[in-house]
């Protein structure tokens, strides 16, 4: 049996596009899978992009993280090209 980084790499070759399906595709609990995936991204064997996903045009009334009455959910005064928060990653195998 091949270990968990051969794995890993083998789950996003055949196709895995999230952390939770390369679990499922290796059988590795998912501390393993992120440890690994942070390797490989280290050794430069997987590419992590951070998707830009900024704030809408419309402020805050337009966010899905908006309050009442189009108040701010992230805790920026208005919308900011620096906001903080979650951050969805790309990850792809690098050939």
């Amino acid at each position: 049996m091949s270990g968990p980084l051969s794995r890993v790499l083998d789950a996003f070759g055949a196709g895995a596009s999230s952390l939770t399906e390369v679990g499922e595709r290796t059988g590795l609990a998912a501390d393993v899978v992120r440890a690994s995936v942070e390797h490989l991204v280290r050794l430069g064997r997987i590419e992590a992009k951070a998707l830009a996903a900024g704030c809408p045009a419309g402020g805050c009334g337009g966010c899905a993280s908006g309050g009442p009455g189009g108040s701010p959910g992230c805790g920026a005064a208005s919308p900011s090209s620096a906001r903080t928060g979650p951050v969805l990653v790309a990850l792809t195998l690098r050939r």
